[in-house]
């Protein structure tokens, strides 16, 4: 028996609203290796700017860190 696509398997895609976008930023070496000491640099900077009180309008379904 051999495995093979089945249907319904799989990931599901994610609605095109929470569809990730690579961004390239520069930051200053003291705040990049502070950055790395806590943790993942893209996960811990996704986590501050949707967490701030009224910086951004995050959907309801968004779950950080997902």
């Amino acid at each position: 028996m051999r495995g093979g696509s089945r249907k319904g398997a799989g990931r599901k895609k994610r609605p095109e609203h929470l569809r990730r976008i690579p961004v390239t930023i520069r930051l200053p070496k003291w705040m990049v290796s502070q950055i790395k000491m806590k943790g993942e640099i893209g996960y811990l900077i996704e986590l501050e700017l949707a967490t701030k009180k009224g910086f951004l309008d995050v959907p309801d379904d968004y779950v950080v860190g997902s």
